[in-house]
């Protein structure tokens, strides 16, 4: 590890001095590099001694998911993660204001990536907007740190909440330093609005909502003795401190409980199962290092066989639903949607507005009243004096991107196609016209265009989507669970 004064140039530990990035006087930026900001940068490969109490702390100030936290990271890194991890920290006398966790790919140029991308929902630089300290001057200088240790990178940076500040100062920063950027669009995530409390969520579902659950409660408490745990991973914190072994074999009994609930669900050939392979392991890791509420793990039992469950990751503004399973034998009784409603209040109940649903396009999720934002990617070159060079650059990053980049086209590309639909049947209308002319027959030709753009109209009048009534929101979450 290197630690550089990013204001004076200066450098500790007895290494080589860093080269200073030239400053610049594009807003803000050049105030990076002023003494009397007091930042440090420093750059470390690997994530032996990572900072991980500090970065969960800076996540949580950042207003950032779990996602972006260094438990999720490094499990995810660990089973499903390539390239070298690089951590870049900002800090004012010994506090840690900004922090970038990323990795480098190999290759002709290197190409620098978010930590864990592709298996994270959201990815971040964090900054502490409370530092004192105006959030563009320290992602530049995380972002300045990375390019000073992995000079001439390519940057391909996923899953950027889109409606944030972030990509925003990036493009701020881009074309400060001149690197060119392309953006991306890469996933949908919706979001259910909670009320400000219980006795109103209930009042939006309706009486008969809340009639079928105190039903469906019924028939599934007649199929033995049920038992509701609202946290399953109870007591194996503390287990771990006294007995590690002990506690690793519930945890392990634990997750086999979770993939047999998955490999029991009514639609288990087609659905993916995240306790198994690698994803089992990162998930397990996962449980295993997390803090205490940060994964939210709730189950039912009934004569103590795990019949649902549902893993929520607490972030600090919203709920996040990560995954949910039943098994397919009491799906009669709904234990999906039971499941969910009690995640519903007890989110509530501890301050939570939003349940994020994550990433994803399924179709329950679009039937919800809900609020529905995007990520994107953040795709950044260095400028190339040489075409050669250029030209690689794009080739070696469309080999990663081009998914998203059909997906940016796709709507062109569906509206290139109606037009020349539309122009084809112009023609076709045009030379049946004339035919009828040309033969004497011109009765029906002005009714029969008559009805078509009538119909046209019509069409156009009739609403592209029905808003679902409050009280049938219960009924579509069930089936979705299915």
């Amino acid at each position: 590890m290197h630690v550089a004064d990013a204001l004076a140039g200066a450098v500790t530990g007895g290494l080589p001095a860093v080269g200073a990035v030239p400053a610049t006087r594009s807003g803000e930026l050049v105030l990076v590099r002023d003494p009397a900001e007091g930042l440090q940068v420093s750059a470390r490969r690997g994530l032996a001694g990572a900072p991980v109490p500090e970065w969960r702390v800076l996540a949580a100030r950042a207003g950032q998911p779990p996602f972006t936290g260094p438990d999720w990271l490094r499990a995810v890194h660990a089973h499903l993660g390539t390239g070298e991890p690089l951590l870049v920290s900002v800090r004012r006398d010994g506090r840690l204001l900004a922090f970038g966790a990323f990795a480098v790919l190999g290759g002709p140029r290197p190409l620098v990536t978010f930590l864990g991308a592709g298996g994270s929902d959201y990815a971040a630089v964090l900054a502490d907007p409370g530092a004192g300290v105006p959030v563009p001057r320290l992602l530049a200088a995380v972002l300045d740190g990375l390019v000073r240790e992995v000079p001439g990178a390519l940057l391909d940076l996923e899953q950027v909440q889109a409606e944030g500040e972030l990509p925003l100062l990036v493009a701020e920063w881009a074309a400060a330093r001149g690197y060119a950027l392309r953006r991306l669009p890469q996933a949908t995530v919706h979001a259910v609005p909670l009320p400000g409390s219980v006795e109103a969520h209930d009042a939006a579902l309706g009486r008969h909502v809340r009639h079928e659950e105190r039903r469906q409660w019924r028939r599934l408490a007649e199929r033995g003795e049920l038992v509701v745990v609202d946290d399953l991973l109870a007591g194996l914190a503390a287990l771990r401190e006294s007995d590690p072994d002990t506690a690793e074999d519930r945890l392990e009994e634990l997750v086999a409980e979770l993939a047999d609930v998955d490999a029991a669900h009514p639609r288990a050939a087609t659905r993916r199962h995240p306790w198994r392979g690698a994803s089992g392991r990162t998930l397990t890791e996962v449980l295993r290092t997390a803090p205490a509420g940060v994964v939210q793990l709730s189950g039912l039992r009934v004569d103590g066989e795990l019949v649902a469950y549902a893993l929520c990751l607490a972030g600090p503004r919203a709920l996040h639903g990560y995954v949910q399973s039943y098994r397919a034998r009491y799906a009669a009784t709904g234990p999906g949607t039971l499941l969910l409603l009690r995640v519903r209040r007890r989110a509530l109940l501890s301050g939570y507005r939003e349940l994020d649903l994550l990433r994803g396009e399924e179709d329950y999720k679009r039937r919800l009243e809900r609020t529905t934002r995007h990520t994107v990617r953040l795709v950044l070159t260095p400028a190339a004096g040489e075409l050669v060079p250029g030209l690689a650059d794009r080739l070696a990053l469309l080999r990663r991107t081009y998914r998203d980049e059909l997906r940016r086209h796709e709507r062109l590309g569906r509206g290139v196609d109606a037009v020349a639909g539309a122009a084809e049947a112009l023609r076709g209308d045009l030379a049946r016209r004339a035919a009828a002319v040309r033969g004497g027959v011109t009765s029906g030709i002005g009714g029969g265009i008559g009805r078509r753009v009538g119909a046209g109209v019509s069409g156009l009048r009739r609403p592209l989507t029905r808003r679902p009534a409050p009280r049938a929101w219960a009924g579509w979450l069930r089936r979705a669970s299915r």
